[in-house]
């Protein structure tokens, strides 16, 4: 494998640029004649916006997002700067660090995975969500002093292909583990999050819990973690299901390049190839091949699950078949249906909350309102 630090030259990213340009242009010179309701995003902005960062990610290779993108540990000290607040990052005794979003002593932290096809750093998008997450929220729960407080710490996870799985898991547990012992929190103080391939690490970080990974320390919980939210989760690096052509045009993924990223992430690609199917997948890295039982007594190690899929992502078809195999394995297993929450929000692309605040809109929309009354309701809700 060629060495994915070594920066592109000047030549390669005026191309990459100029590709991206061209796809925009055509975009625009073609609306006229396109119903977006068919063929595209809702509305034109988010129409050009998506055909933009599809045509980044159809050409991005690994060597130029290292160069053109910093890790998430340089991102989060560049959002601190930015927000006027002072870094709090900690670190594991395996060297495995956590950013801070919000007081330590919150009452609830979630621990959250960032996503990016397991190649990618954090993007200050994410953070600028969260941070908005955490100040809102605890916003509206302070009612007196005393009021109960919500926290994020984000996961600085090893990146592939440099580090192909099982080790963002490993990183993951270990985490945990240090909230856990050295933060002396219960359980039912912590909640796991994650968008895209980060949902799927807290997917295979809670299949961990009732099952552990081989390689992998053991990590017992003496009571349920206090929930699990889910957005846009990874779950199937099978990409054949219908939702992968019928929103091919409405979404901001692209299948060539989750085919390369799946590939990288579990070790069985060289370089950038692009393999015609993802295989070496397992019930720990791709959840959708899970059977239904793999999910019974879930309810014992997390009390809530909210999952969430836009209905114009490519990710949808697989993102309903998991969650019925989840739910029916959940519900077989003595947990309650009410504490699992499937949304499914029409004219939504892939990670839809963050992403709209990638496109820089103010307003909240639909998903990202309920995603926060969600989780106002598991805070004040007694564990």
């Amino acid at each position: 494998m060629s060495d994915p630090h070594t920066p592109p030259s000047t030549i390669n990213l005026l191309s990459f640029g100029s590709k991206i340009v061209s796809a925009v242009l055509a975009r625009l010179l073609s609306a006229p004649i396109r119903s977006s309701s068919k063929n595209g995003a809702p509305g034109l902005y988010k129409d050009v916006a998506y055909t933009a960062i599809r045509s980044m990610l159809s050409d991005l290779t690994i060597a130029q997002t290292r160069y053109l993108h910093k890790p998430t540990s340089e991102i989060y000290e560049e959002f601190c700067k930015r927000e006027n607040e002072e870094p709090k990052t900690v670190v594991t005794g395996d060297d495995v660090k956590g950013h801070w979003l919000g007081r330590e002593d919150a009452d609830v932290v979630i621990l959250f995975f960032h996503g990016g096809g397991y190649t990618q750093p954090c993007t200050i998008d994410h953070l600028h969500y969260l941070h908005r997450l955490v100040t809102d929220i605890n916003g509206d729960l302070f009612t007196s002093p005393g009021s109960p407080s919500i926290s994020v710490l984000v996961l600085s996870y090893s990146l592939a292909p440099e580090a192909p799985f099982p080790q963002q898991l490993k990183e993951a547990s270990s985490m945990l583990s240090y909230l856990l012992q050295n933060g002396k929190r219960s359980p039912t103080s912590i909640m796991l999050a994650g968008d895209s391939a980060g949902g799927s690490i807290a997917l295979s970080l809670l299949s961990h819990l009732q099952k552990p990974h081989d390689g992998i320390p053991e990590l017992a919980i003496s009571e349920p973690l206090r929930g699990a939210v889910l957005i846009s989760p990874w779950v199937s690096f099978d990409t054949k299901h219908d939702s992968y052509v019928r929103n091919a045009e409405k979404d901001v993924c692209v299948e060539s390049c989750l085919r390369k990223w799946g590939g990288m992430f579990l070790g069985t690609v060289e370089g950038e190839t692009i393999p015609d199917v993802v295989s070496g997948g397992n019930n720990y890295n791709e959840p959708l091949l899970a059977p239904p039982s793999w999910w019974e007594g879930m309810h014992k190690l997390v009390s809530n699950v909210w999952i969430y899929g836009g209905a114009d992502e490519i990710f949808v078809d697989p993102i309903r078949a998991f969650a019925g195999k989840f739910e029916e394995g959940w519900k077989a297993g003595g947990g309650g249906k009410e504490k699992v929450v499937v949304e499914i929000t029409e004219d939504c692309a892939h990670i839809g909350p963050i992403l709209d605040v990638m496109l820089q809109y103010e307003e909240k929309g639909k998903t990202q309102l309920g995603l926060e009354n969600w989780l106002k309701e598991i805070v004040l809700k007694a564990p």
